[in-house]
């Protein structure tokens, strides 16, 4: 951004040295078509002669109430002492000056930040008359490089989250497969071990390792399960929520529009991770034996509703998972995953249960045609 800035400050100020911009209007006039860097044109008072029109959208005041007037008569003292210094240096030493400045203009509520890139402009006799101030708002910029280190520090502590899980999920099923296989191995080792029981032992090793293979392949599946690559989110939600049900007892009805296209891959994933996630929050807390789940997709957008009719979340708890404050690593990540997709997540809850609700907008371009389709 401050390359751009310095690059159209330098064209500016080679351009201004010709005849062709010898007026403010023709200069500015030269630059209206751009419509995200501000330009502004201040005769040797320091007082606007000329503003464009993406000067007059970043500083939230009409043209008119620009020209002729001093930045201090426009914005006041506190951002006057700021600029004006730099101004009259250029104007002073005919050479051009690069700087920021961060600052809350009466027209805006947050604080604003901007490069400003201030150029000498000359007559025809070499003297400066007056100068040419580039404007390029970077604050956007700022607010993503300021909340960083936050997103950083929350993205690892759910990816660790996320292994602690997947830890638990071995050591619970896995494993014990595994602690029960050896203890048949070693039976099976010793010597005085009989035929009948060698042979009871190595049945019951088999049915171990196929139970273990089966368990394994279940924890890759839920990891992400091939049906997603396959099918679509329809097919794999559906698989999972079969298993999820015999699982935990909870009846789930599924209400899905049929797909007629493939959705983009990132919203596919995020779609059946929110699933996933609200259907064990509903197990773990809701003490519910009924969940619907309905998903909706229109031309332009797609929505995930999970309905739990549980005991519901109590208010105090609820505000901190809705304001994003103290809530679960969870729920975090769901925010984040809709709000990464320019979409939108909500969870509202009361004594009849819990709705947890995704809507993502879609865009055509990135809307893939099933297999079937290919």
């Amino acid at each position: 951004m401050k390359n751009k800035a310095a690059q159209l400050a330098c064209d500016w100020g080679q351009f201004a040295a010709s005849e062709v911009f010898s007026e403010p209007e023709q200069l500015l006039a030269a630059f209206s078509s751009t419509p995200t860097v501000g330009f502004a044109v201040f005769d040797n008072q320091l007082r606007y002669q000329a503003v464009n029109q993406a000067l007059v959208e970043i500083n939230g005041i009409p043209a008119d109430a620009h020209l002729g007037k001093t930045v201090r008569e426009v914005f006041g003292d506190i951002i006057a002492k700021r600029v004006e210094p730099a101004f009259e240096c250029v104007l002073a030493t005919g050479e051009r000056l690069q700087f920021e400045i961060t600052a809350k203009l009466p027209s805006r509520v947050e604080v604003g930040h901007w490069v400003v890139n201030c150029v000498p402009l000359r007559d025809t006799s070499g003297a400066v008359t007056q100068l040419g101030v580039v404007i390029v708002e970077v604050t956007n910029r700022k607010r993503l490089e300021q909340s960083a280190p936050s997103l950083s520090s929350r993205l690892l502590r759910i990816r660790d989250t996320e292994q602690r899980r997947v830890a638990r999920e071995l050591h619970d099923s896995v494993n014990q497969y595994h602690a029960a296989l050896k203890m048949n191995l070693g039976l099976l080792s010793r010597p005085r071990c009989k035929p009948a029981d060698r042979q009871s032992l190595l049945a019951q090793s088999v049915d171990l390792l196929e139970q273990c293979i089966s368990e394994t392949r279940t924890i890759s599946h839920l990891l992400h399960p091939p049906l997603l690559d396959e099918k679509g989110f329809a097919s794999a939600a559906r698989w999972y929520v079969k298993g999820f049900s015999q699982r935990s007892g909870i009846q789930v009805n599924v209400n899905c529009t049929p797909e007629q296209e493939r959705m983009p891959v990132r919203v596919e994933i995020a779609l059946f991770r929110i699933l996933q996630e609200a259907l064990s929050n509903a197990y773990r807390h809701a003490h519910t034996s009924v969940v619907d789940v309905y998903l909706e997709r229109k031309s332009d957008r797609v929505s995930l509703v999970v309905h739990d009719h549980g005991q519901g979340i109590p208010p105090e708890e609820l505000q901190r998972l809705q304001t994003n404050i103290g809530g679960g690593v969870g729920v975090s990540s769901m925010r984040e995953r809709i709000h990464e997709l320019r979409g939108v997540f909500e969870i509202q809850s009361d004594s009849s249960g819990t709705v947890v609700s995704a809507q993502i907008p879609l865009s055509q371009k990135l809307v893939r045609p099933s297999r079937n389709g290919q």
